[in-house]
């Protein structure tokens, strides 16, 4: 199938269409920024890529679009089928077309936890890397709301809220005889947290922010 015709029946409600198309632009010869501005139509801030090409291990989950898409051919190459998670996306894609999603925030107990986080591809051509959040089952009545400036503040503020609750859940628990539901273990990982992303943060500021 010619190059045309894969951009002719790529959509981003059908993540199959998108993956076929991101791997024939690689076979091309492109790297992950220009595939993404090739499938989308927009520039993608410095900063998804810092997080992304690392894949950190923080309380969130990549959605497939755009995270599949920007993985190169030397690394597999975009998975020719979704997860399930691409269920959700796509109810965010009918809830506004303009939104799309790029990480699940997990710990429902705090911050963004149960919610996307998405940028919005009108901010993205505006050259701004605003993060909006909307419920993982959305609606087409669900709440959007606008939470940072970048996805990069946005899980900042995320763990940040993570770790106060995991003190508190240390000091709530403290002393009981069946163990609490958090431990030291815990603790020094919520911490970690933090450290790894301000580590990206200072990459990002070696790699210029651009947009972010």
């Amino acid at each position: 199938m010619s190059l045309e015709q894969l951009r002719a029946e790529a959509a981003r409600d059908d993540y199959p269409a998108m993956a076929r198309l991101a791997r024939a632009l690689y076979e091309t010869g492109l790297g992950p920024r220009e595939v993404l501005r090739e499938c989308y139509g927009v520039e993608f801030p410095t900063e998804f890529f810092v997080l992304h090409d690392p894949d950190p291990v923080l309380l969130f989950h990549f959605t497939n679009q755009p995270a599949n898409l920007a993985v190169p051919l030397d690394r597999g190459g975009p998975p020719p089928a979704a997860n399930p998670m691409s269920k959700n996306e796509r109810a965010v894609f009918a809830r506004d077309p303009d939104l799309l999603p790029v990480v699940l925030c997990l710990n429902n107990y705090a911050g963004f936890g149960g919610k996307f986080l998405c940028y919005r591809l009108s901010e993205l051509a505006a050259g701004r890397a605003t993060v909006f959040a909307i419920e993982y089952h959305p609606t087409r009545e669900s709440e959007i709301t606008r939470v940072a400036d970048s996805l990069l503040a946005a899980l900042y503020e995320h763990h940040t809220a993570h770790l106060a609750w995991v003190e508190e859940e240390e000091r709530a628990t403290a002393g009981h005889s069946g163990g609490g539901t958090v431990d030291e273990e815990d603790l020094a990982a919520a911490q970690e947290y933090l450290v790894h992303i301000e580590d990206l943060r200072r990459r990002l500021e070696i790699a210029g922010p651009d947009s972010a």
